[in-house]
């Protein structure tokens, strides 16, 4: 933490001009790239001891993808055939409607097994990872600690678990949601293939606004995750050092300081919530 002599200069604000509080360090030099497949990979190891939930945790997607899209066929064909020309055919009703409970039951079966399951993966990898890390952490150099807030390190050993246990939850239920997508544009061609066309004729407009969308998303994203890294470093930084800072009577120079990168924070979190929107 910068202190200041009685020499030194301050700039309008009152403030010395050299006076700093957290970490100047650009993110990419402290951690690395913000994304590096080879890093990405490596979860996979931790993943593997629980690829046999993942396989019936995916089962139980696929299965509850498949019953949201017979729900409205089997509502389609009651009403189609059930009440066809202003009269009620019971047994069409009755066939119906045992098909229906039947899916339902099926549909809330599988999106138990998935949530659950996936759900206890997830928080068995997340403990094995911190598992790994702490003890990663006993093994690192004395040059990278001394160079490294804990506030910064601390920001981003719980942000980025955190970020992995939502990958990991998500990454098994995207794969429900390509099958839906894909389940959806067949039902909607094989029923009415003019109509289908019609109403698919509007992914190409969303697929040109994902082209100008994605790169500000991801440098949004990326300035609101390191400016609260910083935040937090500068953070540990005044807990750790606030005895020196109330024996300088510096107080006011380090709540502009922070207040600088708390600001920084906030608009890179809305501008990133923006995006997200």
């Amino acid at each position: 933490m910068s202190t200041h002599s009685g020499d030194e200069k301050e700039d309008t604000s009152g403030r010395p001009t050299k006076a700093v509080v957290g970490s100047h360090r650009d993110e990419e030099e402290v951690f690395g790239k913000a994304y590096d497949p080879r890093i990405v990979r490596r979860i996979w190891s931790f993943v593997k001891p629980y690829r046999d939930r993942i396989f019936i945790s995916v089962a139980a997607v696929l299965a509850f993808t498949l019953t949201q899209l017979a729900i409205p066929l089997v509502i389609r064909y009651a009403i189609d055939h059930g009440m066809a020309a202003g009269r009620l055919d019971r047994w069409v009703m009755i066939w119906a409607t045992g098909a229906f409970a039947t899916i339902i039951l099926i549909n809330y079966g599988a999106s138990y097994v998935q949530e659950s399951v996936v759900g206890k993966v997830a928080e068995n990898v997340l403990s094995d990872l911190r598992r790994a890390m702490f003890s990663h952490l006993q093994r690192v150099s004395l040059s990278f600690m001394d160079k490294t807030e804990v506030g910064r390190l601390m920001s981003r050993l719980q942000g980025d678990v955190n970020s992995m246990q939502e990958f990991l939850e998500t990454s098994v239920m995207s794969v429900g949601d390509i099958v839906l997508l894909f389940g959806i544009v067949s039902v909607l061609l094989w029923l009415d293939f003019r109509l289908g066309l019609l109403t698919l004729s509007t992914m190409p407009v969303l697929f040109i606004v994902r082209l100008f969308w994605l790169p500000r998303a991801k440098v949004a994203f990326m300035a609101a995750h390191e400016t609260n890294s910083i935040a937090n470093g500068a953070l540990a930084e005044g807990i750790h050092g606030v005895r020196t800072v109330q024996s300088l009577e510096r107080q006011h120079v380090n709540f502009d300081l922070y207040d600088e990168k708390v600001l920084a924070n906030l608009n890179a979190h809305l501008r990133s919530a923006r995006y997200a929107q």
